[in-house]
């Protein structure tokens, strides 16, 4: 059971003459319900926040989930309670496990996990500036565009970093096919029905990557025209690795595009990929072009 308002709890005392004492949750609450109601204070008051645990101490002071007793969220909220991992292991690992899984012999983490992390790293580089300069005196103009361009890196970021996992499983399920039993007509068919499939799906994980990180190249832009010029190495760095991510996602869609059978798919995904490669190299050679003037 729980309850939270939509308003502030003093002022729905405040119209029956009763003295405010807080909030107080029974059980246990969804995530989405605390973000819900964080996103709604948030836009009453003006605050600018983008971060699950910065929105959820936010709430827990404006509703005053600690006046009755400690609001402790790993008890609290249902998904911390049953332990829902939505990270998957590469996503979970550390640096060093990271790399470590990469270079062992094995096929998977590869070049499309690589991609991945790399575009994911080069919206963080830019997310960073975009903190870093918002809130400074001699940047007070760019207040505007760091406050419209961070909560889409971040919602990025959010989206690119579990395609890390995504494309090693993809490459599983395409192992799995391959080792499907040949022993009639039946059995070939199904096999290269379910070989298509795995493909098209390895496809499809670097051409999100490559999707998702197309998509914030404006906001990228936009930083440029303003930001803390002491940050200017990190910018360049943030846009040569979206680039490399992306160019790396191309690399992984055309060689797996070899084996798809259908040429109208291959033909329809190689030219929206390349449209993105060429679109994606443009804006970075502009940028940084730009920043070295």
């Amino acid at each position: 059971l729980f309850f939270f308002p939509t308003r502030r709890s003093s002022d729905l005392s405040s119209g029956i003459n009763a003295e405010y004492g807080g909030s107080h949750v029974v059980g246990s609450i969804p995530l989405q319900a605390l973000i819900k109601a964080a996103d709604s204070y948030i836009e009453k008051e003006g605050v600018f926040l983008i971060k699950e645990q910065q929105k959820i101490r936010f709430i827990i002071d404006r509703l005053g989930l600690n006046s009755v007793s400690e609001f402790k969220p790993e008890s609290k909220v249902i998904e911390y309670v049953l332990g829902v991992n939505r990270h998957g292991p590469l996503q979970s690992s550390t640096v060093q496990q990271f790399v470590e899984s990469v270079g062992a012999r094995t096929s998977t983490p590869g070049g499309g996990s690589v991609s991945a992390l790399v575009t994911a790293l080069g919206l963080a580089l830019g997310q960073m500036t975009g903190w870093m300069t918002y809130g400074s005196k001699k940047h007070e103009g760019a207040e505007k565009t760091v406050t419209s361009v961070l909560p889409v890196l971040h919602r990025t970021i959010d989206q690119i970093t579990p395609l890390i996992d995504a494309d090693a499983m993809a490459f599983a399920n395409y192992l799995v096919a391959q080792k499907m039993p040949v022993t009639n007509e039946e059995e070939t068919l199904r096999k290269q029905e379910a070989l298509e499939e795995a493909l098209l799906t390895i496809v499809h994980v670097p051409m999100k990557i490559m999707e998702l990180g197309c998509g914030c190249w404006s906001q990228i832009e936009e930083l440029t025209a303003n930001y803390n010029s002491s940050l200017k190495s990190d910018l360049q760095v943030a846009i040569k690795c979206l680039e490399a991510g992306i160019w790396g996602a191309y690399k992984n869609i055309m060689i797996n595009l070899d084996d798809v059978v259908n040429d109208k798919t291959k033909q329809e995904i190689a030219a929206k990929a390349r449209k993105l490669l060429e679109s994606s190299e443009t804006m970075s050679g502009r940028l940084l072009a730009s920043l070295e003037k």
